[in-house]
């Protein structure tokens, strides 16, 4: 049967009733039920509703694994590794990174946690909905509209523990309304801040279902929120063939608006209506013939340039700095393992050797910030995410805002960088819990532990020990030669090589640890490098 319940969270009324007509009961023309091991597969119309994502084994575009990884030398591990976690909005800390990596089984074990659940969603929620209490955690801004949404997701990631099944969930839904595919669109008039929600919320919900990439987008065509970004039956007919299809032949759009005739955006409320006034005469399109605007919807979600259509958006993304005869030649190997997920797409580039070793692109801030934030123990006040979403949008990287998606790359104009730089600056690097309320916490970012070796009278083997924890806790290197020469000219006395009073690490008496004012400074420079905004090829 197929899961008409969860069919029920997702589909509004008239596409629902349409279903249930030609899809009830356990076998009819339009719904074609076979059973595959324990899952439910059903069509509609040819269209596949369920699939299970691929297994690792399955993909085509090579990933990578323990063997290859441990094959590479220590320090591309750790760049591997910091790429590969930061890419999906997670980060280790140092001491737990080291352990993973003496395993010997990094990239199986990520791979295992990725298909289990393991965080406490309940807990989760009700941290970030506890407004009001005297003891709140968060809060949400609703100004400028949209703010609060945003916010709140953006503050899911930083409040899960775990990189699970959940947290991949909920960042492939995060990456695809970031898109031209599924933005909100926000900024638009006949948009509102609650669609915001509500395409997220439809696509981490198709995920749990184990719905496919297919219908997924079904669902989404035919929704409110797609027809308020695109809001006649022509803008909609072409935007959906030039998005999803890449398809930019303008003599089609008149068959697809006379398929979507009875279809329009009424201004009553930004609602779509849907009229009896539909086509009846059959057309050609798609290879095939449709009447409707539901056939228009369905044939172009089960065309064969949809995947490899749609794996290029994607490509776009993660290999800007790809020829297009490169990028062609990912696409070429996703179609060829048959992805009937979006997540078969974005796990299969994501894993990739390709993508983790020789793809170079600018960190978005998302990617930056959450891996930081957990590398570095940072603790956030509670209004921090309000202010990040609207840090976005000054960077230009606004989430789920702009009617045509975000950029495929970064932008890096003077603005856009000059305020990126900053925030990443005041709001992680130099901003200490001690000194600030809130900030990364220099008592578990710079442990006890640290410095059992060294004894208190050794300054400069002590400096080059926080010098390089701090390196490795952030860019996932070691300090080179110059760095450090660079560190022991600024903080310690040329003659006797011990502190300057203000950068000391301890106390006279060895006992109580002074180590935020120089770690600040250390933490300044590297928050100036580079690298810190931008994934580098390995080899």
């Amino acid at each position: 049967m197929i899961k008409f319940t969860s069919i029920l969270h997702i589909l509004f009324p008239a596409i629902l009733s349409f279903l249930l007509l030609g899809c009830q009961g356990e076998s009819t023309n339009n719904t074609d039920t076979t059973s595959n091991d324990s899952q439910s597969i059903s069509t509609y119309e040819g269209l596949v509703l369920y699939a299970e994502n691929l297994p690792v084994s399955s993909y085509k575009l090579k990933p990578i694994d323990d063997a290859s990884f441990n094959a590479l030398s220590i320090a591309e591990q750790k760049k591997v590794a910091d790429k590969l976690l930061s890419t999906l909005y997670f980060g280790m800390p140092e001491e737990k990174m080291q352990e993973m990596l003496a395993s010997q089984t990094f990239i199986s074990t990520i791979e295992k946690q990725i298909q289990q659940s393991s965080n406490d969603l309940s807990a989760v929620e009700e941290r970030l909905n506890d407004n009001g209490s005297e003891d709140e955690e968060f809060y949400f801004s609703t100004y400028p509209s949209g703010t609060a949404e945003v916010a709140k997701i953006l503050a899911r990631f930083y409040a899960l523990k775990d990189l699970d099944k959940n947290y991949i969930d909920y960042w492939s839904a995060y990456i695809l309304t970031s898109t031209i595919m599924f933005s909100p669109a926000y900024e638009l008039d006949s948009s509102h801040a609650p669609n915001i929600d509500r395409v997220y919320s439809n696509l981490v919900r198709g995920f749990r279902e184990d719905y496919t990439a297919g219908y997924i987008t079904f669902v989404h065509m035919v929704s409110d929120d797609n027809w308020r970004r695109f809001r006649s039956p022509e803008d909609n007919g072409r935007e959906m063939m030039e998005i999803f299809l890449q398809n930019f032949n303008d003599t089609l759009v008149p068959i697809a608006a006379k398929a979507l005739q009875n279809w329009k955006l009424s201004s009553d409320n930004d609602t779509l209506v849907i009229g009896l006034d539909e086509n009846t005469e059959p057309l050609e399109l798609f290879g095939t013939t449709i009447t409707d605007g539901f056939d228009f919807y369905r044939e172009l979600v089960k065309s064969p340039e949809f995947i490899p259509e749609v794996s290029s958006r994607l490509v776009d993304i993660y290999f800007p700095d790809f020829s297009a005869i490169q990028k062609a030649a990912v696409v070429s190997e996703i179609a060829a393992s048959h992805p009937q997920t979006w997540q078969d797409i974005l796990l299969q580039i994501v894993f990739s050797k390709t993508y983790l070793l020789e793809s170079e692109r600018v960190k978005s801030a998302e990617e930056l910030f959450f891996s930081l934030s957990k590398k570095m123990h940072f603790e956030h006040r509670r209004g921090f995410f309000s202010d990040f979403a609207r840090a976005l949008t000054e960077m230009n990287q606004a989430s789920m805002k702009y009617k045509l998606g975000k950029y495929t790359e970064v932008p890096l104009d003077t603005q856009s960088f000059m305020v990126y730089h900053k925030y990443i600056r005041e709001n992680l690097f130099i901003r200490d819990k001690r000194d600030w309320s809130w900030g990364w916490n220099p008592e578990k970012l710079i442990p006890d532990t640290l410095f059992d070796s060294i004894a208190a009278y050794q300054h400069k083997e002590m400096l080059h020990k926080l010098i390089n924890h701090l390196f490795l806790s952030t860019v996932a290197r070691e300090a080179d030669e110059e760095e450090l020469k660079l560190f022991d000219e600024h903080m310690l006395d040329s003659e006797t090589q011990t502190y300057i009073p203000a950068y000391r690490i301890f106390r006279d008496d060895g006992e109580t640890y002074e180590r935020t004012q120089a770690s600040i400074i250390i933490l300044d420079y590297l928050s100036r490098l580079s690298e810190v905004y931008q994934y580098q090829k390995v080899q």
